[in-house]
């Protein structure tokens, strides 16, 4: 099964909506593979590496927080026109990376025809090495995942640092 069909099965399945991110405002910076860079004003500025998904309309970021004295990072799912998932709801999730699994908590969104959640990272360095690294497992809920193949991300995640050093 290809990374689309699996992120759009899990999320169409589990009920995942998406972060807030449709109503914040994106600069693009670079595209590598099928990885956009951009700039998102809304997070210090801070930049974000976006992985689209077709059938349905859906996205993952794995994105830099530069508003504190220390950079943090985060995560988001997104789907457009998916609803299950109220603003502010607390979800904990496990996050497998190639193995070692973290904990956390994603925060229910809901904006402008896209529902879903995010969850912070509290060190930017866990956002860049996840290109060191072939597959991100996100599970929520029982039995519910979204495998993100990060096989070939190195160059979406040299750009998303060399962005963010720029800002």
């Amino acid at each position: 099964m290809n990374r689309t069909a699996i992120l759009a099965a899990t999320l169409v399945a589990g009920g995942l909506i998406a972060s807030g991110a449709s109503a914040q405002t994106f600069e693009k910076y670079a595209k590598e593979g099928d990885w956009e860079i951009a700039i998102n004003r809304n997070m210090g500025p801070g930049c974000v590496a976006i992985q689209r998904f077709v059938d349905p309309t859906s996205q993952v970021q794995m994105g830099i927080d530069a508003r504190g004295a220390e950079k943090a990072g985060y995560i988001a799912i997104l789907v457009e026109g998916v609803e299950g998932i109220e603003a502010g709801e607390k979800i904990p999730a496990s996050f497998d990376v190639d193995g070692r699994v973290f904990e956390g908590t994603f925060t229910g969104q809901q904006t402008a025809g896209f529902g879903g959640a995010t969850v912070p990272v509290d060190n930017a360095d866990f956002i860049y090495d996840l290109a060191n690294n072939k597959t991100l497992t996100i599970s929520y809920g029982e039995g519910k995942k979204v495998i993100v193949d990060l096989t070939g991300a190195g160059a979406a995640f040299a750009a998303l640092r060399a962005c963010q050093e720029a800002q």
